[in-house]
């Protein structure tokens, strides 16, 4: 069937809003944890009127002879400063398609999602945007279509849920873990500072600019005085050599409300391997429960070795993927 690409603009959002929730329905199945949300997830209508709003948004969506909606894409421009922490995972000139910033015809994806993203696509790499990404459920039949394109799997996001206290992992020897507040900032920050360091190596190969490693640094000043917030420092024989810290996440399509973010997590290398991780987050987690937190949700690169094998061995399932496809700069200077 031949598609047409026509703008997008607030007057398609009913029907663009519909197909959204009839396709996010589907790929909702798939997901663990949301079955029990005591609140909906934000409507098509509410994601797409958030993006569209936005300014410069590039937005195209696809119409049949027929007059059917075959579907739309909307992709937002990022523009970050080099000393901004959202840089360490974020190009500082790319384009984001949100959630809400896309949606498919069943039947339609691939021959819809070629036509728009070759539009939009046209318009971004006239901006010199030429860094792409994607956030949508972790559905794979949703991933397909841009598979198609090119686009490759980036990061993860996972979800656990929060009960009550269990079995208890085994302890480290000579391991003790604290409370961290305001004082413990230096600490915090360096080894955050640390574990983005490690992105920068194989196989994830992610630039981590000084600027914005050094507003990493005092990041979390306000978490670490905020009370829906939590750290923790392990030590063992008085060096310190792990910590994680527990954020209010942002409730959202994926994440269900009164859930909190692994905001951080670090183990020096040294003391890897031998259960510090597990034993943090045993802390961090019946801390969560006794404050009403019910789920805790987190992120990390699919490339990464150690982060890829032990968030979903620690009990993370994936709800949500950002894909990403990068092109090649040569295509700008050209």
């Amino acid at each position: 069937m031949t598609l047409a690409i026509v703008p997008l603009t607030t007057e398609h959002i009913p029907e663009a809003a519909a197909l959204h929730d009839r396709w996010y329905a589907r790929a909702r199945r798939s997901l663990p944890y949301q079955s029990g949300r005591t609140t909906a997830p934000p409507t098509g209508e509410e994601l797409l009127g958030k993006i569209l709003a936005e300014p410069h948004v590039e937005a195209a969506s696809a119409r049949a002879a027929t007059g059917g909606f075959g579907g739309y894409l909307a992709a937002v421009p990022v523009d970050l400063a080099e000393d901004e922490r959202a840089v360490l995972e974020t190009h500082p000139r790319s384009a984001l398609i949100p959630f809400g910033g896309h949606a498919l015809r069943a039947g339609q994806e691939t021959e819809a999602l070629r036509g728009l993203y070759a539009v939009v696509a046209e318009r971004l790499v006239a901006q010199r945007r030429l860094v792409h990404y994607v956030d949508l459920p972790a559905d794979d039949a949703a991933a397909l279509a841009w598979f198609r394109l090119g686009f490759g799997l980036e990061q993860v996001r996972g979800l656990m849920p929060v009960k009550a206290r269990g079995r208890q992992p085994r302890g480290v020897d000579a391991l003790t873990i604290r409370r961290a507040g305001p004082g413990d900032l230096p600490q915090i920050g360096r080894m955050a500072v640390e574990s983005a360091r490690h992105r920068q190596r194989s196989a994830v190969f992610l630039p981590q600019p000084e600027p914005a490693l050094a507003t990493l640094r005092t990041h979390y000043v306000r978490a670490l005085a905020d009370p829906r917030s939590a750290a923790w420092v392990a030590a063992r024989r008085g060096e310190e050599v792990a910590m994680v810290v527990l954020t209010p996440a942002t409730t959202g399509p994926v994440v269900p409300e009164a859930s909190a973010e692994l905001a951080e997590s670090y183990v020096t290398p040294s003391a890897r391997g031998e259960g510090v991780s597990r034993v943090l987050l045993a802390t961090a987690l019946a801390w969560a429960y006794d404050n009403d937190y019910r789920h805790i949700t987190a992120r990390w690169h699919a490339a990464s070795l150690p982060a890829a094998g032990h968030w979903p061995a620690v009990g993370f399932k994936p709800v949500a993927h950002r894909l990403h496809r990068v092109l090649d700069p040569r295509i700008a200077a050209g």
